[in-house]
């Protein structure tokens, strides 16, 4: 029997222990009434989601309560605690950081020795990031070091601009080859940048873009400079996405930034019609 994507994300760590979901919305992985002991960080508490979703005529009926409310701050500042986690699952979050180093830092602050952090991303060659070029590891360093709390104005607009669809959806198989369809004009696109550069409002965006390899890569170049201690224990290429499971227990391995970056070339190609 096949398993489901929750089954297959579940399967590649222990879930005993205390855990953290962030940002689980209407649709948990790793629910409390499914008997895991686990607490939520999420962006929104659990009415206001409830409400957002449902105007969206989304089923919520999977909302638990969120026991943190993100506002801004480092998760260890939210959480008001170190080590509190045996694991922790963030499913399509991480593309969503304006400082990725700083979320990964955060996580393994969150985490208890030896913890997991697992994680869902999407593969760029199956969704709306399509057009975008991969994000290097020199970009992500630079949000860092401008120490980014939001996604900047250049970032909102392509993720706007570039985006698109295939069959009117905005994600697809990595055998779909039907022709791109614009999602949202590039008038569009540039009224949401002037209103990021003016008002300073949090837009909500995809800050980097991945293919498998080329995150394997950041993950092994931050390490490897010591930005994090974080390493690949498990790694799941899937169609659409792929699964994460990070741990200072596991090997740091050796880098070849080069052999990596063209093999992130070469799965970036594939996504050509």
């Amino acid at each position: 029997m096949t398993m489901g994507r929750s089954e297959q994300l579940r399967s590649m760590f222990n879930a005993a222990g205390k855990g953290l979901e962030i940002g689980p919305s209407h649709n948990p992985l790793m629910p409390k009434a499914a008997g895991f002991d686990v607490e939520v960080l999420d962006y929104l508490g659990a009415e206001d989601l409830r409400k957002k979703y449902s105007a969206a005529g989304l089923d919520v009926s999977a909302v638990e309560e969120v026991d943190f409310v993100s506002d801004g701050r480092s998760m260890t500042e939210v959480i008001g605690d170190r080590h509190r986690y045996d694991w922790i699952v963030a499913s399509h979050v991480i593309e969503h950081a304006p400082d990725l180093v700083l979320f990964l830092v955060d996580c393994e602050a969150l985490l208890r020795p030896g913890g997991s952090l697992v994680l869902a991303v999407p593969d760029k060659r199956c969704c709306f990031d399509i057009l975008r070029p991969i994000s290097t590891v020199g970009q992500i360093l630079q949000a860092h070091v401008d120490g980014r709390t939001r996604p900047p104005p250049g970032v909102i607009f392509d993720d706007v601009a570039y985006a698109r669809k295939r069959n009117g959806h905005i994600g697809w198989s990595l055998s779909e080859q039907s022709a791109l369809e614009e999602v949202r004009p590039m008038r569009e696109a540039w009224e949401v940048f002037e209103q990021s550069r003016k008002s300073g409002l949090y837009i909500d965006s995809h800050c980097w873009v991945f293919v498998p390899t080329s995150f394997r890569l950041i993950v092994k170049a931050l390490c490897t400079v010591g930005l994090i201690n974080l390493r690949e224990l498990r790694f799941q290429a899937n169609d659409g996405e792929f699964f994460a499971v990070l741990s200072t227990n596991a090997p740091l391995g050796s880098l070849d930034l080069g052999e990596l970056a063209l093999a992130a070339r070469a799965e970036e190609r594939e996504s050509r019609s």
